[in-house]
């Protein structure tokens, strides 16, 4: 689902559906949006853009379909204003790539940091 470069806009992205079994690709960068992105999608979602939108969170839930799946995540270049220990709160463990640069986010790293196996790349 590639919806890049466009104007849509709201408060928050909810991107569930049942109807959306068969995403890989979720592509919302260059929007837009602002508010909250629930990082809430179907099992087979690997890859997910919010990029340069103006959200101001994002939250990732422990118990959805797609946190053993996904693999990449760019929240960069928003404005994400939360406490890192906020946004590092349920990452999913097989993440590869986490992209949140060019935000507000603040403070101290957790401790212990959190354990990122398969975490290539970091920004």
């Amino acid at each position: 689902l590639d919806l890049a470069d466009n104007k849509l806009r709201g408060k928050t992205i909810d991107l569930r559906s049942s109807s959306a079994h068969n995403l890989v690709h979720i592509d919302v960068s260059n929007n837009e949006f602002g508010g909250c992105i629930d990082m809430t999608f179907s099992s087979g979602v690997l890859y997910a853009n919010a990029s340069y939108n103006k959200l101001t969170c994002a939250s990732f839930k422990r118990f959805n379909p797609a946190y053993e799946t996904l693999r990449v995540v760019d929240l960069s270049n928003n404005q994400i204003n939360r406490d890192v220990s906020e946004v590092f709160h349920n990452i999913p463990p097989n993440l590869e790539q986490l992209i949140l640069s060019h935000n507000n986010i603040r403070g101290s790293f957790p401790s212990p940091l959190p354990t990122f196996d398969d975490m290539r790349h970091f920004n």
